[in-house]
């Protein structure tokens, strides 16, 4: 649930956008317990099903506003990484120097770049489960992580090859 709720936040809505969202995908699975049958990885489809539920929320507020001509680029919400680091590593000078660069490092990336990156290394998804949590192909999900990881490399050199192998 917590990560569920982190992910909401790191796209960009309000914690109560995300509180309701996730109440109301979690009161339609209860509804209908026939409803997660199918589904071979639940936790994949609780970020995808919430995502979905974000965006539809984003839509009816833009509609409210009088935005009805809204064109993709317009759909594309900040996704805005905070590395979370272990409260008792958070203490060490040394830990917490390091998040500030690894932010730093992930804050140089587009948010499209920045919540692949997040999908790929922090929740371990495979590309198939990306592509279809992100409404890319499979091929623009490897060279979207690609093109992150080179544009990383090239700004910040070996230290990023270092973190990517940890």
């Amino acid at each position: 649930m917590d990560e569920l709720f982190t992910y909401g936040l790191y796209l960009g809505f309000e914690k109560e956008i995300v509180m309701d969202a996730t109440h109301d995908i979690f009161c339609k699975f209860a509804s209908d317990e026939t409803f997660l049958r199918d589904v071979s990885n639940i936790k994949f489809y609780l970020f995808k099903s919430l995502k979905n539920r974000l965006y539809d929320i984003h839509k009816q507020n833009k509609h409210h506003l009088g935005l009805e001509n809204m064109d993709a680029t317009m759909l594309e919400l900040p996704f805005n990484i905070n590395v979370n680091v272990e409260e008792i590593i958070i203490e060490k000078e040394e830990q917490s120097q390091i998040k500030r660069e690894i932010e730093h490092m992930l804050n140089t990336l587009t948010p499209r770049q920045r919540e692949i990156i997040y999908l790929r290394y922090v929740h371990e998804y495979d590309y198939d489960q990306i592509a279809e949590l992100m409404q890319i192909s499979v091929h623009g999900c490897r060279k979207l992580v690609s093109k992150a990881i080179i544009t990383l490399r090239e700004k910040f050199g070996i230290l990023i090859s270092l973190l990517i192998l940890t």
